[in-house]
C-alpha cells in the first residue's frame, strides 16, 4: 500500500504544474484516499482514519523532505547559472530524487499497515476485482502502441516544457527516440501485475492471510513482479536518467533563463508549504 500512495502522491503533485503545489499538498490526503476507495469500496469511518495518517505522514515530509528539497532546488538554480550543470551533476540530482520515492514509502508504511490491518473480507474481494479490472485496461492501453506513444509524447513534451519553455527540433527528435527505443514497459508492468493477482488469488484465502499478502506486497512490491518486467523497468530509468542528461546539454540560453526562474517559483512555493502549520 505504501507504494501505491506514495506514486499516487507524487503523480497528484505532479498533475498540478509549478503553480498549483500548495493547493495539491492541502488535498493531496483526499486525492489518495478516494484513489483507494476505488480499490477497496472503504467506509467513511476507514477514509477519515485513513486521510488522518496521510495527513501525519505528509506533514513529516514538510519537515523532513521538503527542506532538502529547497536546498537542492537552490543548488540547481546556482550550477545551472554558473554554467556547471555538466552530464554528471546532473546523473547526481536525478539518481537524489529518484532515491526519495524510497524515502516516501518508508514515510507512507505505518499508515498503509494501518489500513489494510482494518480492511474486512468482502473489501479484500472487492479489491480482487477491481485489482483484474484496472489491470486488464492497462494492457489494453499498453496495446495500443500508436495511441498511448502519442499520449506519452505529451506528457513529456509538457514535462520538460514546465521548466524549460517551448523545446526546439532538436530537443522534440531527443524526446521522440527515446520514446521509439527505449518506451516505458507498460504491457510487461500489466503482465507482472496479473501475475501478482493470481498469486493473491490462488493463496490461502483467509482474510489475515490476504492481508498478509498486501502487507507484504505494498511494501516489496519487486518480490513479486516478473523478473522480465524488473529488467526492463530498470533499463527504462537508466534511459530515462540519459534522455534527461542529454536534455539539459542543449538547452538554450533562454530555456536556461526559464529554468532557473521556475526553480525559483518551485522553491519558494517549496519553503511556503514547509513553514505552513
Amino acid at each position: 500500500m505504501n507504494k501505491m500512495l506514495a506514486v499516487l502522491c507524487l503523480g497528484f503533485l505532479s498533475l498540478t504544474g509549478c503553480n498549483q503545489i500548495g493547493l495539491a499538498f492541502r488535498w493531496a490526503d483526499t486525492y489518495i484516499a478516494s484513489k483507494v476507495d476505488d480499490y477497496f469500496d472503504i467506509s467513511s469511518k476507514q477514509s477519515a482514519s485513513l486521510k488522518n495518517g496521510l495527513k501525519k505522514d505528509l506533514n513529516e515530509l514538510k519537515t523532513d523532505l521538503l527542506p532538502q528539497w529547497v536546498a537542492r532546488f537552490r543548488g540547481i538554480q546556482s550550477e545551472v547559472q554558473k554554467g556547471h550543470l555538466n552530464p554528471e551533476r546532473t546523473q547526481f540530482y536525478f539518481d537524489l530524487f529518484m532515491k526519495d520515492i524510497d524515502h516516501i514509502n518508508v514515510r507512507f508504511s505505518d499508515t498503509a499497515n494501518l489500513f489494510i490491518s482494518n480492511t474486512n473480507n468482502e473489501q479484500l474481494e472487492y479489491f480482487a476485482k477491481a485489482f483484474q479490472k484496472k489491470t486488464q485496461d492497462d494492457l489494453q492501453k499498453f496495446q495500443k502502441t500508436a495511441q498511448y506513444q502519442k499520449e506519452m509524447r505529451g506528457k513529456y513534451l509538457e514535462y520538460f516544457e514546465m521548466f524549460l519553455g517551448s523545446l526546439n527540433q532538436e530537443q522534440q527528435k531527443l524526446i521522440d527516440t527515446h520514446l521509439a527505443d527505449s518506451p516505458f514497459p507498460g504491457e510487461l508492468k500489466a503482465r507482472s501485475k496479473a501475475h501478482v493477482i493470481s498469486l493473491y488469488l490462488q493463496g490461502n484465502k483467509s482474510t489475515e492471510h490476504r492481508r498478509k499478502f498486501l502487507r507484504e506486497y505494498y511494501s516489496n512490491p519487486t518480490a513479486f513482479s516478473l523478473p522480465e518486467y524488473q529488467t526492463a523497468y530498470q533499463d527504462y530509468q537508466h534511459q530515462l536518467k540519459n534522455l534527461v542528461i542529454k536534455m539539459m546539454s542543449t538547452i538554450t540560453d533562454k530555456q536556461k533563463k526559464n529554468l532557473i526562474e521556475n526553480l525559483n517559483e518551485k522553491t519558494a512555493q517549496l519553503e511556503r508549504i514547509a513553514k505552513a502549520g
